[in-house]
C-alpha cells in the first residue's frame, strides 16, 4: 500500500520528530493533539530540525518552507478522512490508547493503518479498542526519531 497522507496524534517531542520524518519524505501529515500549544510545540521540533538541515547547507529555505508546508496541525479528527497511516505518540497509558484507537478507527477509513509508537504496551489490546485490530501494528521510533534510521515494528496476534 502506498501512503498518500498521514497523520500523527500526539504532537510533543516525539510526534513533533515523528512528523517531521514523515513530511521529510515528502508525504503530507496532519500533527493533532487536544491543544494548540502541543501543536505548536510539535511543529517548533520540526522547525527546529530543518533550521539545522539549514544551517548545515543541507537544504535551502525554498526546501525547508517546502516540507513545513506538509505539516498540517489539527486539534479534531476532520483532516483523517482520507490517511493511509497514523501513528499515535500520546502518554504510554493504557486507557489514553484505547480510547485515542477508538476515536482513530471512527475518523480514517476502513483501509488505514493504526499504528502505535509504544515500545511496553500490547498491541493487541490497543487494537481491542478498534474494529480493525489487523490493521493495528506497533511502529516504535527510537528517540531522536529525526537522526535514528531504526524503527521497530511489532505485530500483534492479528
Amino acid at each position: 500500500m502506498k501512503v498518500t497522507k498521514a497523520a500523527v496524534v500526539g504532537a510533543g517531542t516525539m510526534g513533533g520528530e515523528i512528523a517531521y520524518c514523515i513530511a521529510t519524505a515528502g508525504i503530507p501529515v496532519v500533527l493533532k493533539d487536544v491543544d494548540q500549544k502541543f501543536i505548536d510545540t510539535g511543529i517548533a521540533k520540526a522547525t527546529s530540525l530543518l533550521d539545522r538541515q539549514l544551517e548545515k547547507g543541507r537544504i535551502d529555505e525554498a526546501a525547508k518552507q517546502q516540507v513545513l508546508g506538509l505539516i498540517e496541525g489539527a486539534l479534531d479528527y476532520s483532516g483523517f478522512a482520507d490517511v493511509d497511516f497514523v501513528i499515535e505518540a500520546v502518554p504510554e497509558r493504557m486507557s489514553i490508547k484505547q480510547a485515542v484507537f477508538a476515536e482513530l478507527d471512527a475518523a480514517t477509513p476502513g483501509h488505514a493503518i493504526l499504528a502505535t509508537n509504544t515500545s511496553a504496551l500490547s498491541i493487541d489490546e490497543i487494537g481491542s479498542a478498534t474494529t480493525r485490530p489487523d490493521r493495528v501494528v506497533g511502529f516504535h521510533f527510537f528517540y531522536p526519531a529525526s537522526y535514528s534510521k531504526l524503527v521497530e515494528v511489532i505485530e500483534g496476534e492479528t
